[in-house]
């Protein structure tokens, strides 16, 4: 019988042991997993539960290569998207530093 650590730290080792004696075993708990890690993303867990079912479904059938390749692809579009929003809010950000150089000191003090 395999022995889990209850350490929340990944450990591929212990993973890939997991997948290789039970897949089932293996398939179970990474759906657990990720339904924790959903539950936790708040008000976007609808969005983010939204999101997996659509990757399982495209990854549903597919060999393990075709599964990591779009796997990684989909990982490399929530990237560029995160990138996107992070360059918009740093804009954003300058903009309001500098608007806030342009106004007149406050007169109250």
């Amino acid at each position: 019988m395999i022995q889990f650590n209850a350490a929340p730290a990944f450990d591929f080792d212990e993973w890939a042991a997991l997948y290789r004696h039970d897949p089932a075993a293996f398939e179970a708990r990474r759906k657990a997993l990720l339904t924790i890690e959903v539950a936790r993303s708040g008000r976007h867990s609808n969005q983010a539960r939204e999101l997996l079912e659509r990757l399982e479904q495209q990854l549903e059938g597919k060999s393990d290569a075709d599964r990591i390749r779009l796997s990684m692809l989909a990982m490399q579009s929530s990237a560029a998207r995160l990138v996107e929003e992070l360059q918009a809010l740093s804009a954003a950000l300058q903009a309001a530093k500098k608007n806030q150089r342009s106004l007149p000191p406050d007169q109250s003090a």
